[in-house]
């Protein structure tokens, strides 16, 4: 198991501190977790939350959570704070850990000892008929920072299933060295730690955007091998003119988190090839510990779109409704099974007790078909999501918020590089208003978030609001 760091090499280095330049051996990350682990270890199983960032201390957290026996929802430590307490009082963990200061102290929690860089908080209440489950390791959401109380429930073998078969494709080593350019809180981001932690690679922890000097400084400095992005990161580094950045130690480049556009896919195979290193596309999804397929890089010039094939373990099929279409180029929803499916959803404390309700089994809401090689495709989406910045967000839950909160009637559309909100108002200062508090609240680039108004949104004839109409009129109003 990736967590059982005992079986590394104790003199190996294990984190680095991008900005301190600090490290710890993988003998002293044995030693800080086994003395965290001497805090953690209760008569019975506990929810511990754990509001991280990308530093070392953040990830020590995490390793010891699991090392103890303990469940771990894991979220960011950006999330705006009346979200956090929001989760808090639905789920009520008996610890949490957080980067910043949360002013919990009340009836229910008190100081576990905080830290000058850790704040520690303990309920006072016990919950043993709400122990998570025996195989329940970490909770994550499929909404970034959005903070939905909608979790997904993953299993230690979820988790260690998922670093072998991802070790195994990207041939990781002891000699990798990636750095935290996601964030570890998501899907993706906490992939690449637990992969790399496998096979005793050294990790460079950083908290700078990869828009910033001290990022790529830091990534030169410390020579790291690998580089992770959403389609966002890798537009961004379109813009920075990758092909003329000089990073001699860097051997491959991933992606994930949506769609990346068929002329990113294309300059950055293209200046892979003139670089001398490779870049993998790739597909999955939180539900499936996040990652489902690759495309080999080998043969990526001709699978263009494609999504690759199933990672070692996995399986994809294509049905339409509950019949199996095994013909090729035919439409159908994407099913996937494999060790790396999880126990199933949590929306409350009580659901975090029940078992493995997927069976290995995951419907991914995907439509899609395979190709006569064998390779599968995406061509859209069953329900009404879309990934900015390699984060899900649920448009109707953002509905949901600007009506609560604004009194006014709104409707979402969106694709993997915009959100668009149409308000039916005639206040002029309302689409500015409603703008900046999505911004806040969902912690959504603003230069991805468009609201405009219009004197009425389209209903169909049962009442409900009728998409169809509503982005034509989107696309009148925003073009």
């Amino acid at each position: 198991m990736f967590w059982e760091i005992e079986n590394i090499d104790p003199n190996s280095i294990a984190l680095i501190d991008g900005s301190s330049e600090n490290f710890l051996t993988y003998g002293e990350l044995l030693n800080r977790c086994n003395q965290l682990c001497d805090k953690l270890r209760f008569k019975h199983k506990k929810l511990v939350f754990l509001f991280c960032d990308n530093s070392v201390e953040s990830i020590i957290i995490y390793l010891s959570i699991l090392r103890s026996g303990n469940s771990v929802y894991l979220a960011n430590n950006r999330m705006d704070n009346s979200l956090k307490k929001n989760l808090i009082n639905l789920y009520k963990p008996e610890i949490i850990f957080s980067m910043d200061n949360l002013n919990l102290m009340s009836e229910d929690y008190i100081d576990g000892e905080s830290g000058p860089d850790i704040f520690y908080y303990q309920s006072k209440n016990i919950y043993e008929n709400k122990s998570p489950h025996n195989y329940l390791a970490v909770l994550l959401s499929t909404s970034g920072t959005t903070g939905s109380p909608k979790l997904v429930k993953l299993s230690y073998k979820n988790l260690q299933s998922n670093a072998e078969s991802i070790a195994e494709y990207l041939n990781i080593t002891e000699i990798g060295k990636p750095v935290t350019s996601l964030p570890i809180s998501y899907s993706y981001g906490l992939s690449v730690i637990n992969s790399h932690l496998e096979k005793g690679s050294k990790i460079v922890c950083s908290n700078h955007s990869m828009v910033t000097r001290e990022f790529w400084n830091t990534f030169n400095n410390f020579k790291c091998t690998s580089f992770a992005g959403v389609p966002y990161n890798y537009q961004i580094l379109k813009r920075l003119k990758f092909s003329e950045m000089d990073l001699p130690s860097l051997k491959y480049m991933t992606q994930a988190g949506g769609r990346l556009s068929e002329n990113l896919i294309k300059y950055f195979y293209e200046t892979s090839l003139t670089k001398g290193i490779k870049f993998f596309v790739m597909y999955g999804q939180t539900e499936a510990t996040a990652r489902i397929s690759f495309v080999p890089f080998e043969i990526l010039n001709e699978k263009i779109n494609s999504i690759g094939e199933p990672i070692t373990g996995g399986e994809i099929k294509i049905y339409s409704g509950e019949k199996e279409i095994f013909a090729s180029n035919v439409e159908g929803e994407l099913v996937y099974s494999g060790d790396n499916v999880m126990m199933g959803y949590a929306n409350n404390r009580k659901d975090i007790s029940k078992g493995d309700e997927q069976k290995g089994i995951l419907h991914t809401g995907d439509l899609g078909y395979k190709d006569e090689d064998g390779y599968y495709y995406i061509t859209g989406r069953l329900k009404r999501f879309i990934k900015l910045f390699g984060l899900r967000v649920n448009l109707d839950e953002i509905e949901k918020m600007i009506e609560n909160k604004f009194d006014v009637s709104a409707a979402c559309l969106g694709s993997d590089d915009s959100l668009k909100v149409l308000l039916q108002s005639e206040r002029e200062d309302i689409s500015e208003i409603v703008r900046k508090e999505i911004i806040k609240i969902y912690n959504i680039h603003h230069s991805v978030v468009i609201v405009r108004c219009a004197k009425s949104i389209p209903h169909n004839s049962l009442g409900k609001k009728d998409y169809k109409s509503i982005e034509e009129l989107e696309y009148n109003e925003y073009n």
